[in-house]
């Protein structure tokens, strides 16, 4: 099936797959981080990026370049990393030569020089006779599809990858799909970038020697910038790579004061500070978000300052935490006072590390905000089954002093079939979400509601106290029976549950038995609870 965009849109997947297919580019890019770690962008992490991409996308083959420009200004591919498909003496020479220094592509009359030259993403699922082609070479492997993926920075085009010869085709929409691995591999392209302008400033600096001093300690900053990068993409949250965010810009700037903002669990559009120091404020008092780049409040212009920064500080830097499609928060950095001898210098060489510090920082957002999708239901934003069942694990594998049995109870609607049929499934939909709510409501600090799926909910209960549990499933089902629809029949709910021990207890039997004893409940007339005896041993052996 084709869509708008002259791609061919894949069958629509199911939630388990769509869950795997997050699961493998969430592990993908973590291995990309691991492998840069270890490493650095050498030719071997150019060549795995590549491999992932296309493994990721089930292409054939594929490139990856950085765009760069000529003397007179017109943009060129430069490969980092090409697939080897050599199909005669010519072209293994070819081939040869990319290993040793990379390939320049500077005619763009073909597929992938459409994207060099407008930074546009190109699919083409008929090649052969798509009017932007160039041709072959004799003797190349046939194009059967192809698609070429623009590399940002900001505004800033800095690269491609080229793709080909995926099964059915290719939809606009896989470039989504993949973002967290090109996100990444955009970031080294950047870093490849910014080392060579690097490399080539240090070089002019050891001709002229004038400017030794200005680029030693440019280099010292970008060390910083570098190493703090590299500690942002390893963090396990946000919080922490915040830290190591804020001890750089503290670093490059000593007398700077710097906070990582982040959205506010209860306000959506609240900002509260998650590493260093900051006050709460709301988005709509920053400029930078408001304009999706760095900004500078100065003292003495207020029409040009953010409503939220204290008019005390002679400096406050707002640097965006996005990517260029979702925004995370915000970097903030301020001073009570500016060296004047040294104010330029820090202008421009701070707000390039910022956006640097800032862009990292989204890669880390990004990737928890993935994952989190990946534990949550759709419709109820409740925790799903993955998240309920690493819930499960985290209990059984407990062995401190403190711990003790847990409570596995099942909350199931009465008669729900009854509202999707005399109401419909929209207002099924809207039952479900304000039962998810009513019962999520009901229970404390460390207990966790999941949504098993259609209109079954597993509650896991801190306590596995015979009372406790009693009176949590009754508070659930006077919560259920509070939810009315409009013009349709009242609600209610059954639950059964069992306490869990240690021993030979695990999640199947758990909830076997929790469910038998649930059909117990809407046996026994509905709207009510019941409770087996505990699964393995009150104390751990």
């Amino acid at each position: 099936m084709s869509n708008a965009d002259g791609g061919v849109r894949s069958a629509p997947l199911t939630a388990e797959q769509e869950r795997d297919r997050l699961i493998a580019v969430l592990k993908a890019q973590g291995e990309l981080q691991d492998l840069y770690i270890r490493n650095g962008a050498d030719r071997a992490w150019w060549d795995a990026a590549l491999r992932t991409a296309i493994a990721l996308s089930g292409s054939q083959f594929g490139f990856l370049g950085r765009i760069e420009a000529d003397e007179q200004g017109n943009p060129y591919l430069h490969s980092l990393s090409i697939t080897d498909i050599a199909w005669n003496e010519w072209s293994r020479q070819v081939f040869d030569e990319f290993a040793a220094d990379g390939l320049e592509f500077r005619n763009l009359d073909s597929l992938f020089g459409v994207t060099v030259a407008t930074g546009e993403l190109v699919v083409s699922d008929d090649p052969a006779t798509d009017p932007r082609r160039c041709g072959l070479p004799p003797g190349h492997p046939p194009l059967e599809s192809y698609l070429g993926i623009p590399l940002r920075e900001g505004d800033g085009l800095i690269g491609m990858v080229g793709l080909a010869n995926r099964a059915g085709g290719y939809d606009p929409a896989l470039q989504d799909e993949l973002r967290p691995v090109l996100s990444v591999i955009a970031t080294m392209v950047a870093r490849d970038i910014a080392e060579r302008r690097a490399a080539a400033a240090t070089a002019v600096a050891e001709e002229l020697g004038s400017a030794v001093e200005h680029l030693t300690r440019a280099e010292q900053q970008r060390m910083v910038v570098d190493d703090a990068v590299r500690a942002i993409l390893a963090a396990g949250s946000l919080p922490e790579a915040g830290r190591a965010a804020v001890a750089a810009v503290q670093a490059l700037a000593p007398g700077m004061n710097a906070g990582v903002m982040a959205e506010s669990p209860d306000d959506p559009v609240g900002l509260i500070c998650v590493s260093g120091s900051g006050e709460s404020f709301d988005r709509t008092e920053c400029l930078a978000l408001q304009g999706g780049r760095l900004h500078v409040s100065l003292p003495g212009l207020r029409l040009d300052s953010c409503p939220h920064v204290d008019p005390m500080n002679a400096v406050t830097i707002c640097c965006p935490v996005a990517t260029d499609k979702d925004e995370f928060g915000l970097l903030v950095c301020c001073a009570r006072d500016i060296d004047g001898d040294d104010a330029g210098l820090r202008g421009t060489e701070l707000a390039e590390a910022l956006d640097r510090l800032a862009g990292a920082l989204a890669q880390v957002a990004l990737r928890e905000d993935i994952a989190s999708r990946a534990l949550r239901d759709p419709l109820t934003g409740l925790p799903n089954r993955l998240a309920l069942l690493q819930g499960v694990e985290r209990r059984l594998r407990r062995i401190d002093a403190a711990a003790r049995p847990f409570g596995v109870m099942i909350v199931d609607l009465d008669d729900f079939k009854d509202i999707n049929d005399q109401l419909g499934h929209a207002v099924g939909d809207e039952v479900l979400i304000s039962v998810a709510a009513a019962i999520a409501s009901t229970v404390r600090e460390g207990d966790v509601v999941a949504r098993l799926g259609g209109d079954e909910f597993v509650v896991l209960l801190e306590s596995g106290d015979p009372e406790a549990m009693e009176a949590a499933g009754q508070r659930m089902i006077d919560a259920v029976s509070a939810v009315a629809p409009a013009g349709g029949p009242g609600i209610s709910a059954s639950a059964g549950g069992v306490p869990v021990g240690w021993g030979d207890a695990g999640w199947d039997e758990a909830y076997q038995r929790a469910d038998v004893l649930l059909y117990e409940a809407k046996a026994a007339g509905k709207s009510q609870v019941v409770l087996g005896t505990m699964i393995g041993t009150a104390e751990q052996e």
